[in-house]
């Protein structure tokens, strides 16, 4: 039988493996990386740059061919070992015996400043005592499902060193408004989006600046010496960050825990994922979580529409550009829900896009209260008009209902509590998992009822989506089949409209 050897958090070494056994694991850690395949088509595709600069060109080349195959299975020299990162034995599909000479300090519990307001549900609980069973691991939550409570109550739970790893400032903020509330400052610590107090039991972050901490500074020894990591939505960080902060920085830390909605990317890069995530211990699809009643209801509909650019492009990118970002019939379309919701039914909207001038595009037709948030820079802004916002502010006016349409991008789209989302406008397109089951049926099924915005909006029973079929471009048509297909994970509630 294969035998492992786990001798850190992030190395294990195979013990005398066989031929076969070394070209099956060698196989399974290889991966491609599609967003550098994307990238070198491009590159070779840039004819200026080939002629114009050619020594510019073939560094480039070179550069990008290297990433495009990688194999996560190393030879250590010194010990004359394969060796690669223990999260993947679970996703090798081999049977193994495994030693684990990792030591983990004792779970020490700590007091709640003020308790949480609920008990957890099953699967919450469930996934708490399975990741410390486990103690390196992985849950695959629904989005509204409550990752948040499962978090600190993991947190309370050890009582050890911990660091709350984020992927982005609107889910740093409110996660370090919810620890703060229930376990008090003196206790929690913060580093990223300008906060830096660090020395505390319990450290909210954002991934990107544990990506910047210089080795030799008091910051970068502080987390390095952490007993516990708690990752939400681990998905989200870009490749680097994920093997910088989980396989560098905190390359020690014993006690590792990952929760995401959705823990797959959409760059080839799952098997690295899958080596820093580790083993999955639960899981709670968006439709069982309906069905249980943890999350809201949903009802897609979808309208048959066409663009009014004719041209013919070669440019996937492009063609979603043209014919489905900058479509000036689904702008007319998604006004015309978005007043009409909160004129005839006191409904309020959320609007997902993805570019500035898809919300200039709004702003010009909506004729209620709205707000509007990305993370686009101020001279970018204004060359549409438009100017920056603060986002928790932003949908803060929502979820109280002083503002009656929300439109955002990306900045918003996932890990953001919105809460009034009686109509969501998915005007993003495109094929990415990600974006649509994290964005907008993410951010539509949060429970109103059991939140405390409850008082300010009218009943939410279900929340309907929409989604829109550009008849006349096949790239969109097929763009929209695999966007059903992940609605039909939901429900089979979805219904074409005709204007």
């Amino acid at each position: 039988m294969l035998k492992i050897t786990i001798t850190s958090p992030t190395k294990c070494f195979l013990e005398n493996p066989s031929k076969d056994d070394l070209a099956l694991i060698k196989d399974k850690l290889t991966y491609t990386d599609t967003s550098a395949v994307f990238n070198l088509k491009n590159l070779n595709k840039n004819k200026w740059l080939k002629e114009n600069k050619p020594y510019t060109f073939e560094n480039r080349k070179k550069e990008l061919e290297a990433k495009v195959k990688n194999c996560m299975l190393n030879f250590d020299q010194k010990s004359g070992r394969y060796w690669f990162h223990p999260g993947s034995i679970s996703y090798l599909g081999l049977e193994a015996d495994i030693s684990n000479e990792i030591e983990y300090p004792e779970a020490s519990k700590i007091a709640w400043r003020k308790p949480l307001p609920f008990t957890l549900y099953p699967y919450q609980g469930e996934s708490v005592e399975r990741l410390i069973e486990a103690k390196h691991g992985c849950v695959e939550l629904a989005t509204g499902t409550g990752k948040s409570a499962i978090i600190m109550t993991l947190a309370r739970e050890l009582g050890l060193k911990t660091a709350i790893i984020t992927p982005s400032k609107s889910i740093f903020l409110e996660m370090l408004h919810n620890f703060e509330h229930y376990f008090g400052k003196s206790v929690v610590g913060a580093y990223g989006s300008g906060k830096k107090r660090i020395g505390k039991k319990l450290t909210v972050c954002v991934s990107k600046s544990l990506t910047l901490l210089k080795k030799g500074t008091p910051e970068y020894e502080f987390f390095s010496n952490m007993d516990v990591i708690i990752s939400d939505e681990s998905h989200l960080n870009a490749a680097e960050t994920l093997e910088t902060v989980f396989h560098d920085v905190m390359k020690d830390v014993p006690y590792r825990f990952f929760l995401s909605g959705t823990q797959v990317r959409g760059d080839g890069k799952d098997k690295l994922l899958q080596s820093i995530i580790g083993k999955k211990v639960n899981s709670l699809n968006t439709r069982e979580a309906v069905e249980g009643g943890y999350i809201c209801p949903v009802k897609f509909f979808i309208f048959n529409t066409r663009s009014n650019d004719i041209k013919d492009y070669k440019d996937p990118l492009k063609i979603k550009r043209k014919k489905f970002l900058y479509n000036e019939n689904i702008a007319d379309i998604s006004a015309k829900i978005s007043n009409s919701a909160w004129k005839c039914g006191q409904e309020s909207t959320l609007i997902l896009v993805e570019e500035l001038e898809q919300i200039k595009m709004l702003v010009d037709r909506l004729q209620v209260p709205f707000e509007y948030v990305h993370s686009a820079s101020k001279a970018n802004a204004s060359k549409y008009g438009l100017e920056t916002r603060k986002v928790d502010q932003a949908v803060e006016a929502f979820n109280l209902g002083h503002v009656k349409v929300l439109i955002g991008t990306s900045c918003i789209a996932t890990g953001t509590n919105i809460y009034p989302t009686h109509n969501t406008i998915n005007w993003v397109g495109g094929a990415s998992e990600v974006r649509t089951k994290q964005g907008a049926v993410g951010r539509s099924v949060r429970v109103l009822k059991k939140s405390k915005y409850k008082e300010y909006h009218k009943p939410k029973a279900f929340s309907k989506i929409y989604d829109f079929n550009v008849e006349n471009d096949e790239v969109m048509k097929v763009h929209l089949k695999k966007r059903i297909s992940m609605y039909k994970e939901t429900t089979n509630q979805i219904k074409f409209l005709d204007i």
